[in-house]
């Protein structure tokens, strides 16, 4: 069965989603970054849809906001 290539479009609303819930939460940039053990940077580009995260990685992201998952990606 062939794997589902994400498109640039599904990252960009990804990554708007990812920084909607963040700031929902009144948690910064820098704080999930460093929760998650990554370079604020790196959280920037996958906010702005300039990086395709990993699936640990959006596990890391979800878990540093308080939803499960599938919660976080469920229409991606």
């Amino acid at each position: 069965m062939a794997k589902k290539k994400s498109s640039s479009k599904d990252i960009i609303s990804l990554g708007k989603h990812i920084a909607k819930e963040r700031q929902k939460r009144g948690i910064s940039l820098e704080t999930l970054a460093t929760e998650m053990a990554i370079s604020k940077g790196n959280l920037s580009d996958i906010e702005n849809g300039k990086r395709d995260p990993r699936f640990s990685t959006l596990q890391a992201i979800a878990k540093g906001l308080g939803l499960k998952t599938r919660e976080l990606i469920k229409n991606y």
